[in-house]
């Protein structure tokens, strides 16, 4: 026994002398990569510390035009409308609508709204004063101010009442889908 054990020493002596070379150069790569990680996440942090106020603007300038035709589209979908297009113009505002606004408005068509207004023959007929003005709370939020004027009339009143409102609109970024109507809120009003 004495014998095998003799034969194999030298190849357990071997073992440790391999793996210690094959130890150095991947402690050596790892330290490679480690240092270029590093190198890369310093590089980028820099360049993020040298956002200038003027890049910032530049950008969010060139977001305001989407932004506003969303919120005017927003807007005209919901003070046009009649009982003949209204299935049209839901299908539509579930398109460019998103989180609350999109489930509360997706909920009142369901509900029955599309029959109601059929059965009063309601039509509402309205348009933009002035705006949408756009402003950004974060790079990927905005919120649109517009003033509207809009007539609503019914069969119990042909000829209609009209209203001028004060509406905002936030929209979110969605990336993917573009800037969509993530609340709409009525600030003030009145009958004219």
């Amino acid at each position: 026994m004495n014998d095998v054990a003799a034969e194999r020493a030298p190849e357990v002596a071997a073992e440790p002398k391999v793996k210690r070379k094959l130890l150095v150069p991947l402690l050596i790569g790892g330290l490679v990569l480690s240092v270029a990680a590093a190198g890369t996440f310093v590089a980028l942090w820099l360049q993020a510390q040298e956002t200038s106020p003027q890049e910032v603007a530049s950008f969010l300038g060139s977001e305001e035009p989407e932004v506003q035709t969303v919120a005017a589209e927003v807007i005209n979908l919901l003070s046009n409308y009649d009982a003949s297009n209204i299935d049209q113009v839901a299908e539509r505002m579930l398109e460019i609508s998103t989180g609350n606004f999109r489930t509360d408005y997706e909920e009142t068509f369901a509900a029955g709204l599309g029959g109601a207004l059929e059965e009063v023959e309601a039509s509402t007929r309205g348009q933009i004063i002035s705006g949408p003005d756009v402003s950004f709370r974060t790079a990927s939020e905005a919120v649109a101010i517009a003033r509207v004027t809009e007539t609503v009339q019914n069969k119990e009143i042909p000829t209609g009442r009209t209203f001028e409102y004060l509406m905002e609109i936030t929209l979110i970024d969605t990336v993917d889908g573009g800037w969509k109507a993530d609340r709409v809120e009525i600030l003030s009003g009145k009958e004219t």
